[in-house]
């Protein structure tokens, strides 16, 4: 029984992983069944006997996507003693930016963007001692603004390398923007 359920999650891996190999080259929202699986080595039926539609895989993928960036946030806050800056959970999420980016493009109805948001709210009001009210506000913002100023990045070519991205969301969540402006106006 136990290599029938190993051989069962290599499959799920690699319609997932075909997945994401498809979404490299054309629009997620374009990525048939028929072509997961064709990429992944088995039948459509097979494909179906996995996920209900493509709606059911980008369903598994975000929650697993989630849970992964959940559990490297928490390492991180408790490597930090939950004194983690922008700056280091922006650099921890660089391996996620093209998934990430794959995902919310994907998303015209923002129900992955407010999943990803709730997620980040209920994490960081659970490791914090006593939340602020605000804080939910708070933590909804940046992730819309990280996400945010990730799609432009990725839309516009890249046009700043990974760094500088990073410090840019950094002064941005934390200083603003005019910190931000101020900055830009001395380095001339």
């Amino acid at each position: 029984m136990g290599k029938h359920i190993e051989q069962t999650e290599l499959t799920r891996q690699s319609i997932v992983e075909a997945f994401w190999l498809l979404a490299k080259d054309e629009a997620a929202t374009k990525i048939t069944a028929s072509a997961v699986a064709s990429k992944a080595g088995v039948n459509r039926s097979t494909f179906y006997e996995y996920f209900p539609d493509m709606d059911g895989l980008t369903g598994y993928i975000e929650t697993k996507l989630i849970e992964e960036i959940k559990n490297l946030i928490a390492d991180l806050y408790i490597k930090y003693n939950l004194n983690c800056s922008h700056r280091d959970l922006a650099k921890a999420l660089v391996p996620y930016y093209e998934r990430l980016t794959i995902l919310l493009k994907r998303d015209s109805d923002r129900k992955f963007l407010f999943k990803v948001q709730q997620e980040a709210v209920e994490l960081f009001t659970t490791v914090t001692e006593n939340p602020d009210p605000m804080l939910e506000y708070e933590i909804a913002y940046l992730v819309a603004a990280f996400t945010g100023l990730l799609l432009y990045w990725q839309d516009t070519g890249r046009k700043i390398d990974e760094e500088s991205f990073t410090e840019l969301f950094h002064t941005l969540s934390i200083k603003g923007l005019a910190a931000q402006c101020t900055n830009a106006e001395m380095e001339d």
